[in-house]
């Protein structure tokens, strides 16, 4: 990709390194990974994007080429760091969007530190239902949305590494496998452990104070997506200036599994905001 780089910033006491991507003077887009990827994930999207975003990919804590996890990991830690960037590399209240984990960061980050955050994309976040009567539907979609174990990476050459994640992942753009399964080969081990650290997530409390506009992009829970529509219409109900954007036939993996779907309603999304 063209005008593409690569640097470290310092950010609420840890090294986190990041990629950029895009055009210089531009707005800019901070993009947020999910649990055990990396900034490099979205290198498709940024390539997309890259003619009207200045483009910000970064590794968080314990994943990527960014410090691990010697001093810690929670939300509200991503959170942090990631304000540490924003304010480390300059950046005028960026457009922020997050996926799965990088989700809840984005969602912490704007509730947290409204003044740096101009609108956020939220890419089927973590937020499950709490009440009762949900108890049922919410352990058999933990079943379905269960990680599966990964083979060791790290062990596998570059070639193996992308042979192995189109077989874990075969209805994906072929350009989305080098840094999927690169990033499976970085991260800290000891995320492992932190696997279950969005189960208690405040939303409710967090999503009733961002006050930036918000885009919520869910998927089908039937497939794995993790956002249930009843959730969903109570999210929405708590931004104060929120949205859904539904792409039916698919999971989790929203972005990578209904590509242009997705990129016309954020696109959408961002020109208005």
């Amino acid at each position: 990709m063209s005008n593409w780089s690569e640097a470290d910033v310092e950010a609420n006491g840890i090294r986190v390194h990041y990629h950029r991507a895009g055009t210089a003077g531009k707005p800019a887009l901070l993009l947020l990974h999910g649990i055990t990827d990396s900034g490099k994930v979205w290198a498709r999207v940024a390539g997309e994007l890259g003619d009207d975003y200045d483009i910000i990919m970064t590794d968080a804590r314990g994943h990527g080429q960014s410090d691990n996890l010697a001093t810690g990991f929670s939300i509200d830690l991503l959170a942090d760091d990631a304000a540490g960037v924003i304010s480390g590399l300059g950046l005028d209240k960026p457009y922020v969007w997050g996926h799965s984990m990088g989700a809840v960061t984005a969602s912490t980050l704007a509730a947290t530190y409204p003044n740096l955050v101009r609108a956020t994309v939220l890419e089927d976040p973590p937020l499950r239902a709490e009440d009762a009567d949900s108890a049922s539907a919410s352990r058999e979609r933990d079943a379905a949305t269960r990680r599966p174990a990964f083979p060791d990476f790290r062990a596998l050459s570059a070639e193996e590494r992308v042979a192995t994640a189109a077989t874990m992942n075969p209805s994906w753009h072929a350009d989305e496998l080098p840094p999927w399964a690169e990033s499976k080969a970085q991260f800290d081990p000891a995320i492992a452990q932190h696997f279950g650290s969005f189960q208690g997530y405040p939303w409710r409390e967090i999503l009733a104070r961002i006050e930036c506009p918000t885009l919520l992009v869910t998927g089908d829970p039937a497939l794995g997506a993790i956002v249930t529509p009843e959730v969903a219409q109570a999210a929405v109900a708590l931004l104060k200036r929120g949205q859904i954007a539904h792409m039916a036939g698919s999971g989790h993996n929203i972005h990578r599994e209904r590509y242009e779907q997705t990129m016309q309603a954020v696109k959408e999304f961002l020109r208005a905001h």
